[in-house]
């Protein structure tokens, strides 16, 4: 069967892209205008080139790439997820690159347009109709009331006195929704080509996965160290990840040993820093220490009934640990 002139430089262009490019997104095209396409397209020189056409013809094109002689294991496996599949269908298009995924969203979200709630359309988003004054006669209040919005008259005008959900997300706008949504002049659906799943490097990732950026897993991995460091420290288990405290935990106590008993350590400039929490330089840090140092100057009949304490601040110093 001969096969037209079209489709074979259709097809060569297709092939082009998949041996020049590492990644192909997936882009959702539904209610994108030609004009917004011709902008991507624009600003995605030289990142970038964006392929729409036939499904069957696409399917065609890769399965011919997984059955030829020396097919490679990219192929092979493009055209299981594709094909196989069956994730190619709808109207997609396929938006080949070797620039970062999330680079390229950016610019497709730079071609958002808005647009109004149009009878039939499936909502995107959910649409909430603010309250507030609509400008509009009263003897619009009967057409409010059959939607189910309650409203009020002020200055010779409808109000609506709460905000009113008319729309959920997947829901398919009726006559009345259009309507209301075009006498308030509301435009709530913004449309531009969104990425479904992608393929990059011989993996298939969904949309969602371009939520996980390497900021948020630094943030993940933090919480986790700090959870078990926490957990570390409270069941008295040293780990890694509590050894740097544990160790300041030591040196403070032999710290407050130290001031307390007037012994004097050359480490870490001891001495100084001994010096300085006694004249009240340190004074935030030498809070326990200071306490201890004042037992010694007390009356002996202060200094008898305070014993107890004593005991317990040199408990505290967890010398018992050295």
């Amino acid at each position: 069967m001969a096969v037209s002139e079209a489709k074979e430089i259709y097809a060569a262009r297709m092939n082009r892209l998949l041996d020049s490019y590492s990644k192909v997104l997936f882009c959702n095209l539904d209610n994108v205008r030609s004009q917004q396409l011709h902008d991507v397209r624009a600003s995605l020189r030289g990142k970038g080139e964006l392929l729409v056409g036939k499904k069957t013809l696409q399917k065609k094109i890769l399965s011919i790439r997984a059955t030829a002689d020396g097919a490679s294991s990219v192929d092979k496996a493009l055209y299981d997820k594709l094909c196989t599949q069956n994730m190619l269908i709808g109207n997609l298009g396929l938006l080949f690159t070797n620039a970062s995924v999330a680079s390229i969203q950016e610019e497709l979200s730079k071609h958002r347009i808005q647009a109004p709630a149009r009878v039939g359309a499936v909502a995107p988003c959910d649409v909430i109709v603010p309250a507030g004054n609509t400008g509009l006669e009263p003897t619009m209040t009967g057409f409010f009331q059959a939607l189910n919005i309650q409203t009020k008259i002020a200055k010779g005008t409808v109000e609506i006195t709460t905000d009113k959900k008319v729309l959920s997300t997947g829901d398919k706008v009726d006559n009345s929704t259009a309507a209301l949504l075009q006498k308030l002049k509301i435009s709530p659906f913004w449309y531009s080509a969104e990425v479904v799943f992608f393929w990059d490097s011989g993996l298939m990732f969904t949309a969602e996965d371009l939520s996980v950026t390497p900021d948020v897993m630094n943030t993940h991995m933090q919480d986790a160290i700090s959870n078990l460091t926490a957990l570390s420290l409270g069941s008295g288990i040293l780990t890694e990840a509590s050894f740097p405290h544990a160790i300041m935990d030591g040196f403070k106590n032999l710290l407050a040993a130290s001031v307390a008993t007037d012994y004097s350590f050359d480490e870490y400039n001891g001495a100084k820093l001994i010096a300085d929490i006694k004249s009240g330089k340190c004074a935030a840090a030498a809070a326990p220490a200071a306490a201890a140092a004042a037992a010694p100057a007390a009356s002996g009949k202060a200094a008898a009934a305070a014993a107890p304490a004593e005991e317990e601040e040199e408990e505290d110093f967890g010398l018992g640990l050295f």
